[in-house]
Parts: structure tokens; sequence; C-alpha cells
């Protein structure tokens, strides 16, 4: 008996891929996430349920796949442009320029995917692979670079330090509604510094 077929991406129609992609995000745009459906984006895209599925395993799939293509290039290019030589003003843009900018207005997609990756492990592995997880790398190596440079206390870990910082914003988008503004962007990266600063 043959082994299961795992489909290439590589050899995706890209036609019908952009089409998929594209209704996925302008429905969760107009209707809401828990609006999404596998059998509406068939259908805004013009294509079959299975033209879907031989591609994502769940609606949660699209919306991800269609989302961190918007996003990535914006996410990571602002994350990586923060390199000056005062980290406490690359910590703030890091902040600002990521949550404010490059996320923006889409919170709530990623407050969707979240909440989604909770109970389906598969989607919960490509959000932290995809996106999560190379944001924090690349937050991690300003932290390392602010730590030979002694302005971050040589003892921390700089993922735990990203947790301090980063904990705050998902705290307010999922659990304790406020502002997601300059202000706020601001006092995050204030409070996270009071404890990453050398003794």
């Amino acid at each position: 008996m043959s082994p299961p077929h795992t489909p290439d991406p590589a050899r995706r129609n890209p036609q019908a891929t952009a089409a998929i992609l594209e209704a996925a995000l302008a429905m969760a745009s107009e209707s809401g996430l828990a609006k999404v459906s596998i059998e509406g984006i068939a259908a805004r895209a013009g294509v079959g349920k299975r033209t879907i599925y031989r591609w994502w395993p769940s609606k949660g799939a699209v919306v991800l796949d269609a989302w961190a293509q918007r996003l990535e290039d914006r996410l990571f290019k602002h994350l990586q442009s923060a390199q000056s030589d005062d980290f406490e003003a690359d910590l703030k843009r890091m902040v600002k320029d990521s949550w404010l900018g490059a996320i923006g207005d889409s919170r709530p997609v990623l407050a969707w995917l979240v909440g989604e990756a909770q109970h389906d492990p598969d989607l919960a592995i490509e959000l932290r692979d995809r996106l999560i997880g190379p944001a924090r790398d690349r937050v991690a190596v300003r932290i390392r670079r602010a730590q030979d440079e002694g302005q971050v206390a040589p003892d921390i870990d700089p993922y735990r330090a990203i947790d301090l910082i980063y904990a705050q914003l998902y705290y307010r988008l999922l659990v304790a509604p406020g502002p997601h503004d300059e202000a706020f962007t601001e006092s995050v990266a204030d409070l996270a510094l009071r404890g990453l600063r050398p003794r």
C-alpha cells in the first residue's frame, strides 16, 4: 500500500490560490471571522470545496495563509529596521510599528487565529512557525545586542524579556480591551524597560 500523498504547495494553481485567499480575507473583513466558511470561500472564489481542502485542512488555515501573506513582509521589515544604537528607542519603535503599523486594523484576525489555535494543534503550529516564532527571533537578536552593549541586564533570557513586552499587548487584545494607540505602545515599552535595565 502506497503512503498517503501530501500535496506540493508549489503545484497550486496561482489564479485559484489568489482568488481563494482574497475571498477568505474579504469574507473575514465584511462578515466577521465567525461567519467564514469553506463553502463561502469556495463560492466567492469560484472554485470547488475540494480544491480548498486539497491545500488547506481548515478555514483557519486558509485565513492564516491569507493574513500571513499580507503581513509577513511588513511585520518582519518593521522589526528588522529597528537597529540604532539606542535600545529604548528601538524597542518603542518595534512595538509601535509592529502592533500599530504592520498588524494595525487586522488585530481582530490575530485574536481569532489565536482562539482557533487553542483547539486546532496544526493551526497553532503554523501560526507559531510562520509568524510568532520568526518575529520573536528578530526581537531576541536586538535584545542580545542590547545586552552586549550594557543596555539590558546580561542575566535576562531574551525570550522571557519578549514575554514581558508582548504579553501586555496580547492581554489587551484578548482579555482586557482598551485603546490600541501610540500612547499605549509607548507605555508597554516603558514598563518593560524598568525590569530589563541593568541594576
